[in-house]
């Protein structure tokens, strides 16, 4: 790994920081998000072998390339309030982390 990261971390409100080795990310899907918010254009799912986790938002273009690199380090929700202060960074409105190891596949 190019800087020696071990884990990339979600943090989807002010409460929680979720962690995932990056040993266990098996792919990751970047798409349209279909939803009815025009100002969340974009979808990226990292399928870890313990969890799915999805970002929505936009400018995701960078992350990708965060990921090749294995420089992700931590990502984190915005409120649209702020959004529009990010220029071209990436804009992250929710991150949802549905658990495979539990049974049901509980969310975190």
């Amino acid at each position: 790994m190019r800087h020696g990261r071990a884990f990339i971390e979600f943090r989807p409100d002010a409460h929680r920081r979720l962690g995932f080795p990056w040993a266990q990310l098996c792919h990751y899907t970047l798409e349209p998000h279909r939803g009815d918010d025009a100002e969340t254009p974009e979808r990226l799912t990292l399928a870890f072998s313990t969890a799915d986790v999805v970002l929505v938002g936009a400018r995701f273009g960078k992350l990708v390339e965060l990921i090749h690199e294995h420089d992700l380090e931590w990502v984190a929700v915005v409120d649209a309030r702020h959004a529009g202060l990010l220029a071209r960074a990436p804009w992250v409105a929710s991150i949802a982390i549905t658990r495979l190891d539990k049974s049901g596949g509980a969310a975190a």
